[in-house]
């Protein structure tokens, strides 16, 4: 009796590599980068105005946005223009026929990649750098902020619009110690419980 069957043997046919897929053109990679970037932008400058507004209690500031908007836009464009040079410099210092390469197709390959990243790089610095100073479109990033900002605080402005302000009155005032001691005697005790915090 055979303890060992021999496997039958399956045909899987042959490889075939999949056909080559063309990169996407620059313009159409700047285009999707630029309207991530802008869409981080604005919850940027919407986390602003909420802060603003209800922290601070200050006016909507549009100049102080546009300021913001255009400093963040510089960066952004700063940043992609640095890394641009970085592949150039790294790109420089490594030769084709470099001895501790051991395919030059593949180095070749390798150069043409990096030459195009630096391209998209430095197509995306001239985009952000263009846009920081267009005033309709940075127009339109305070304005899709402000909008956003408003739909978050709204409720929260109504509400605060109708309740009374306290009177601080010298009954007020003589008071203060007791509300303190309720708020430290009940509140805040019974958040130290919950977080096992000792007010001792």
């Amino acid at each position: 009796m055979r303890l060992f069957r021999r496997r039958s043997s399956v045909e899987l046919g042959t490889y075939k590599p999949p056909a080559p897929v063309e990169p996407p053109p620059i313009p159409r990679i700047v285009d999707d980068g630029v309207l991530i970037a802008e869409s981080l932008l604005v919850m940027t400058l919407r986390n602003q105005v909420i802060v603003n507004v209800l922290r601070d209690r200050r006016d909507f500031d549009q100049e102080s946005l546009f300021s913001m908007a255009t400093k963040e836009l510089e960066t952004l464009a700063d940043n992609e223009w640095e890394t641009a040079e970085r592949l150039r410099m790294r790109r420089e210092h490594t030769s084709v026929d470099d001895p501790w390469l051991e395919d030059p197709d593949i180095s070749g390959d390798h150069r043409r990649e990096s030459q195009r990243r630096e391209a998209v790089h430095r197509a995306m610095s001239d985009a952000f750098a263009a846009r920081a100073s267009d005033r309709d479109v940075l127009s339109a990033l305070v304005e899709r902020s402000r909008a956003g900002a408003w739909d978050e605080i709204s409720t929260v402005l109504v509400d605060r619009a109708f309740q009374p302000e306290p009177v601080r009155d010298a009954d007020y005032q003589a008071h203060r110690g007791e509300r303190l001691g309720a708020l430290i005697a009940l509140d805040l005790s019974e958040l130290a419980a919950e977080r096992g915090v000792s007010l001792l």
